[in-house]
């Protein structure tokens, strides 16, 4: 879609055709190939400790929480918030469909000792939950194409408060790059916060936003490894035509950290937003 087709739609219509495009290439890259849970094999490298004190993200939501408050964490895949979040309120909800990251929250909690997080395995527009005091959701609405309706039932679920959170760009972006290089066209990239924000306002809701800095991105113990994970995301059948191109671009462009560790993407971290706002019927008022 070009600046001035964009310029002259919504910001809804705007981010429903981005991700619609998005998806239609990943589709075509997966030339027919079924991937039913994208995240089976690589759903551990999201696990985080649920007792870290050093996350802009725990430590913000973490101030709205009582020993009262219930969660709901939608899209919480294997529990990297809402582990923190059992610890500091009564009950999490966490809807996820994804069988892996739902297996990875199961043993995190179980080896970290939290009995208070529930599951839903389902998407969020298939899930039906009570009202939370709080819901969130992070790094999940890149992706959704009916963003209005998405964000309508969030807030419709909270009881209190509302908090998105997500990065300035696309996580998948940063494999822009490579996948120019090994499917030889240019990658279109998900909406993120910038256009988020644009989406909420012509929703007539008008959030606070805390911009927080962003995790560094991943590294993995080796090369080969580092390989690995962009062929996940890139839809690449090992020994394929493609699969030698993107040994050939990930060797040339990757970097080993000082750490030992290897990446063929830049190490460096890159802001996140949180975008949150009370609910009309907030006991806490609004701002």
């Amino acid at each position: 879609m070009s600046t001035q087709e964009l310029a002259t739609i919504s910001a809804i219509d705007a981010w429903r055709r981005r991700t619609e495009e998005h998806h239609a290439q990943t589709i075509r890259a997966r030339a027919g190939r079924d991937v039913p849970d994208l995240w089976s094999g690589i759903a551990d490298n999201f696990r985080a400790d649920p007792r870290r004190a050093d996350d802009p993200v725990v430590n913000l939501v973490s101030e709205w929480l009582r020993p009262d408050s219930t969660v709901l964490d939608v899209g919480g895949g294997g529990g990297r918030y809402a582990l923190p979040f059992a610890l500091k309120s009564r009950e999490v909800t966490v809807v996820e469909p994804s069988p892996a990251m739902v297996s990875v929250l199961q043993q995190a909690a179980k080896e970290a000792g939290i009995e208070n997080v529930r599951v839903v395995q389902q998407t969020w527009e298939e899930a039906q939950v009570e009202k939370h005091s709080v819901v969130f959701c992070a790094n999940v609405v890149y992706g959704v194409a009916e963003i209005e309706s998405f964000v309508r039932k969030l807030e419709s679920a909270a009881s209190d408060i509302v908090a998105i959170v997500a990065y300035y760009d696309a996580p998948l972006s940063m494999m822009s790059p490579l996948w120019e290089a090994v499917h030889e066209e240019k990658r279109i990239n998900l909406p993120a916060f910038p256009e988020l924000l644009s989406v909420l306002w012509e929703m007539e809701i008008y959030p606070n936003v805390n911009t927080l800095p962003g995790a560094a991105r991943q590294t993995a113990p080796t090369l080969e490894m580092a390989i690995q994970f962009a062929r996940h995301f890139l839809y690449v059948e090992p020994g394929s035509e493609k699969d030698k191109r993107l040994e050939q671009v990930a060797r040339e462009v990757a970097v080993q950290t000082p750490e030992g560790r290897w990446t063929i993407r830049p190490a460096q971290t890159r802001p996140q937003a949180c975008v949150w706002w009370r609910t009309a019927d907030s006991p806490r008022g609004s701002g």
